[in-house]
């Protein structure tokens, strides 16, 4: 069977680093005749890099120097410090188990880090830094917020890590809208059981069901939420996207979705990209012509939510309806 030759340069360091700790001093020549099978320049090389790092102190004469531990030995841990000198900045020289993509296969995704989740998409690193350090530093920069990282351009990525390129910028975009889309279709099957009762229920619906138009989007959409005659809904429709300060709205667009769900009242949604919810001359005359229109044609409009970002305003709580 073929051996991994870092898993075994691993081994080496560690069985060498294992005899040191056997003894509280000691001298090359002591360490000499406990690793017998093991070449004296490369036990050298240990004790030297365990000096230079601090661990070790240097002691009695340069010919025949005597080693003993340092304060700084508490803070010790073995397994770290050799992997730091086995390892290089690339994933493929790390242990093959260790690597993101085999332990995503072997534990599931769940199990796994952000980090290394974007380490399986962006794949490959550059010269000195791999894609596993490329997704500790987009890790340590968005910590869980998922969705600030959505919102980031390449050139944004590009700052944090240069193994970001377009490849692997797409492929993060991606993944995230995948997770989006996949949310918004678990959360839309429990949203149906939901019953509007006041401005509060809508507000909470709007606000969760909404997040991304009031976040995201950069020009005014309008929605309606369909309501059955217990006011559980049915679903939601986008009517339109208008330009970016102006969202136009037509009572056929509106009312037409209305009649195919045979839905018996309705929530009016749209945004604000500004950032202020407050509503605008033309916001409150189209709420009162679609009022008018929906009493003609037998609908109820329980309210009118504007989305703003963090904000939220609701017309029948401001009595505007």
């Amino acid at each position: 069977m073929k051996t991994d030759p870092d898993a075994h340069r691993f081994l080496k360091y560690k069985n060498i680093v294992d005899f040191l700790f056997a003894k509280n001093s000691f001298r090359k020549k002591d360490i000499y005749q406990l690793a017998q099978d093991e070449w004296p320049g490369f036990i050298g090389l240990v004790i030297s890099e365990l000096v230079r790092d601090g661990y070790l102190k240097q002691e009695g004469l340069k010919s025949r120097p005597t080693y003993t531990w340092s304060e700084k030995i508490k803070d010790f841990d073995c397994g770290r410090w050799v992997d730091q000198r086995v390892f290089t900045a690339t994933v493929k020289r790390s242990p093959h188990s260790d690597r993101p993509r085999e332990r995503l296969l072997r534990l599931g995704p769940g199990q796994l880090k952000t980090s290394e989740l974007l380490a399986i998409l962006i794949r490959a690193g550059l010269k000195g830094e791999s894609a596993l350090q490329a997704g500790e530093r987009i890790a340590a920069l968005y910590g869980d917020d998922l969705r600030k990282l959505s919102l980031m351009a390449r050139g944004e990525l590009k700052n944090i890590s240069r193994s970001i390129g377009e490849t692997a910028y797409c492929q993060i975009v991606a993944a995230l809208e995948l997770g989006k889309r996949l949310a918004e279709q678990q959360r839309d099957g429990s949203e149906k059981q939901m019953k509007i009762k006041g401005p509060s229920d809508a507000l909470a619906f709007c606000k969760m069901h909404f997040e991304r138009l009031a976040k995201e989007a950069v020009q005014e959409e309008f929605h309606v939420v369909l309501l059955d005659a217990a006011h559980q809904i049915i679903r939601t429709v986008q009517i339109s996207v208008g330009l970016t300060n102006k969202s136009l709205v037509h009572p056929r667009e509106i009312f037409k979705p209305a009649i195919q769900e045979s839905a018996s009242a309705m929530i009016l949604v749209h945004n604000h990209p500004s950032g202020d919810p407050t509503p605008s001359i033309e916001d409150l005359k189209i709420t009162n012509e679609l009022k008018s229109a929906a009493g003609i044609l037998g609908f109820r409009i329980l309210d009118h939510i504007i989305l703003a970002r963090n904000m939220a305003l609701s017309f029948e709580e401001e009595k505007l309806l």
